[in-house]
């Protein structure tokens, strides 16, 4: 059996505040495959971004970690900085949600693009801007473009941009967090069909951060639901759209099932807060008195990871082709 590309096991996250201690990662675990992609579901709060920029190493000076991130046979997190650089943008590299926050306003997008390839390739200036062109065209942004600076650019191209900074050095894995979101539909469905592309053309691996359920059952092999730090549930796309297991993971589905919504009550609890046995039994209509009181513990039936107290056997969700063709 071949060994994932990215194997997260057990990872805690906390941040130290003048308030106290913030568990925003609570024993999160999940592993990537090769030319797989991975989409981290959930409210916003819930620790899906956090994770991903730990996987980068970008965490602040006041996080403690704890747990294992593997990338072949490296664990990251007992790597030096240094050593940390060598993954970074070579072999993993990250779309953040903001291009125009993430942009240097005062660089052109063709010369923000050289750098990225000189930062992490032996080459020369020219060499550098002959490959940033490549990129641009590869994305699909015209040629001149590329003298052009990101407030002259739309939101669209911008994230095109980020994208081809991204992939300057061909990475195994790319992680995108909310690469779509506050673009208008058009725009979307034309980044996801290029990151599909690109994936494929690469053979790369993904882990695709989203609110839009369109844009799981468009992009991904496998789901993770996250909810209050942890890891609810883990299954493959089909599962997870057929057949919910956890129920958050319905009540996800059942916000945008039929015609009008349906939110989910409550909110999500403040992490400074810990809270007592399941994390979602305040808001949980299936919920016991075991569940305020007991942590569930993970288990897989079938394949499918899940955190519950209850089986849930085989529920129906949402149809999986309704999903994508009402994108």
């Amino acid at each position: 059996m071949r060994k994932p590309l990215l194997e997260v096991k057990d990872l805690q996250i906390k941040f130290e505040t003048k308030r106290g201690t913030i568990a925003v990662s609570d024993g999160v675990s999940f592993a990537i495959g090769e030319n797989e992609t991975l989409c981290l579901v959930g409210e916003s709060g819930c620790g899906k971004s956090v994770v991903a920029v730990s996987i980068m190493g970008l965490l602040p000076a006041h996080a403690r970690v704890a747990g294992e991130i593997r990338y072949r046979e490296a664990d990251l997190l007992q790597c030096s900085p240094g050593e940390w650089s060598r993954f970074r943008g070579r072999e993993i590299a990250m779309i953040f949600e903001q291009p125009m926050s993430c942009l240097n306003p005062v660089i052109s997008a063709g010369r923000q693009i050289a750098e990225a390839y000189a930062a992490n390739n032996r080459c020369s200036k020219r060499e550098a801007l002959a490959e940033a062109r490549r990129k641009l065209d590869e994305v699909g942004i015209p040629e001149n473009c590329f003298v052009k600076f990101p407030h002259e650019l739309s939101g669209g191209m911008q994230q095109r941009v980020m994208i081809a900074i991204a992939l300057a050095c061909r990475p195994n894995l790319l992680i995108a967090d909310e690469p779509t979101a506050a673009l208008d539909v058009t725009v979307q469905c034309q980044i996801l069909e290029l990151l599909h592309c690109l994936k494929d053309r690469y053979r790369m691996s993904m882990l695709l951060i989203t609110h839009d359920l369109g844009v799981v059952a468009e992009m991904a092999d496998t789901v993770g639901v996250m909810y209050a730090g942890t890891m609810m549930e883990l299954s493959g796309v089909e599962d997870f759209f057929y057949r919910p297991g956890h129920p958050y993971s319905r009540a996800l589905m059942n916000v945008v099932a039929g015609n009008a919504l349906s939110p989910i009550r409550g909110s999500v609890p403040h992490l400074l807060e810990p809270v007592p046995g399941c994390p979602f039994h305040a808001r949980c209509v299936d919920a016991v008195e075991q569940c305020r009181r007991a942590r569930p513990q993970p288990r897989i039936v079938n394949g499918r990871m899940e955190r519950c107290h209850h089986f849930t056997g085989d529920n129906s969700g949402r149809q999986l082709d309704q999903m994508v063709s009402s994108r």
